[in-house]
């Protein structure tokens, strides 16, 4: 029963922390949803995580960025 009431009362404590947050939201959304694509494609092309070299982990950070950045760009604009 304790537990409930902690899932609640981080709910709450959650809502109201974040309600004056809404002015970020696309800007975690901008960065959130490449990290969660690039999580997925990794996922399925599991040559990424058993060869890791710097010259691949640069153009895969390079790709992260662009991600990040063409939704910013595109707002802002």
């Amino acid at each position: 029963m304790a537990h409930h009431r902690k899932l609640v009362a981080g709910g709450l404590l959650g809502y109201f922390a974040l309600s004056d947050a809404e002015a970020a939201r696309p800007y975690v959304l901008a960065v959130s949803a490449p990290s969660l694509l690039y999580i997925a494609v990794a996922d399925l092309i599991p040559e990424l995580h058993r060869h890791w070299r710097l010259p691949e982990a640069a153009a895969q950070l390079a790709l992260i960025a662009a991600g990040v950045a063409t939704p910013v760009l595109l707002h802002s604009h």
